[in-house]
């Protein structure tokens, strides 16, 4: 058994990278912590009208943070390739390096007015931890934001040995869908046995609908955040390492 520390970052998120960035790399440099998890679109503002230039050049300076730090981070940005966008995950590790993305795959209606569905569900390896992605509607499916089948991510990734699940959001706050997100949270932990960790993005127009924090295997929480603004948790979880695994993610670069 190892202990990994999550941190959890509830931020505002800006349209503008300029403005994130910074918050970003400050967030980086003061987690104490193994993995710091970040919201969807956390870099590039939520929407598809980005530099691509502009995120590549974030990407750089992220990793260089990461090493410096010696963190691994999950970063939620968009992410542009040919004609298409994104919204997508990309994890640096503690070494700088790219260990891989996730793309979002069950995106929302108005998601896909910019942006088109992820193609791959991903498996990760670092530091003998074995995890996997998802990105806000990937978990939920929610009734009223389109009508999509429900692919059941967390299970498949519980199904491929993922032990924890880092789940990035920006779900707003209409408080409509706050029961509906939390026990889907925990129903989702409990019938995969892995925990759930959310960094969901602070809204400016109240409290947000889902919690940031971890959830339990057995659909406690461990720990939560204020549903108000800005704000951060760190919690320690007790994982079986596998000290034998090669590090290994796949990457849409």
């Amino acid at each position: 058994m190892a202990t990994i520390r999550i941190v959890g970052v509830q931020m505002e998120v800006s349209p503008r990278l300029d403005v994130n960035l910074p918050k970003v790399l400050d967030y980086i440099m003061n987690a104490d912590g193994d993995f710091v998890l970040f919201p969807e679109m956390s870099l590039t503002g939520y929407h598809g009208d980005f530099s691509d230039k502009a995120a590549r050049a974030a990407w750089e300076q992220i990793a260089k943070a990461c090493r410096q730090k010696y963190i691994t981070a999950l970063i939620g940005t968009g992410r542009k390739r040919d004609n298409d966008v994104h919204i997508q995950t990309r994890i640096y590790t503690d070494e700088g390096k790219l260990l891989g993305t996730h793309e979002k795959l069950v995106p929302t209606k108005s998601d896909r007015e910019f942006c088109k569905p992820g193609e791959k569900l991903r498996i990760f390896h670092h530091r003998g931890l074995t995890f996997g992605c998802t990105i806000c509607n990937d978990l939920w499916v929610t009734p009223g934001c389109g009508p999509y089948p429900d692919p059941r991510l967390t299970h498949q990734l519980g199904q491929k040995g993922a032990q924890v699940i880092f789940h990035s959001a920006n779900s707003g706050a209409d408080p409509m869908h706050r029961a509906f997100h939390e026990s889907n949270l925990q129903l989702r932990a409990v019938e995969s046995k892995v925990y759930i960790a959310t960094a969901n993005a602070a809204s400016p127009d109240g409290p947000v609908n889902c919690p940031s924090g971890i959830m339990s295997p057995n659909g406690q929480w461990l720990v939560q955040c204020p549903l108000e603004g800005e704000q951060t948790y760190s919690h320690d979880i007790d994982v079986e390492i596998d000290v034998g695994a090669e590090e290994e993610g796949e990457a849409v670069k």
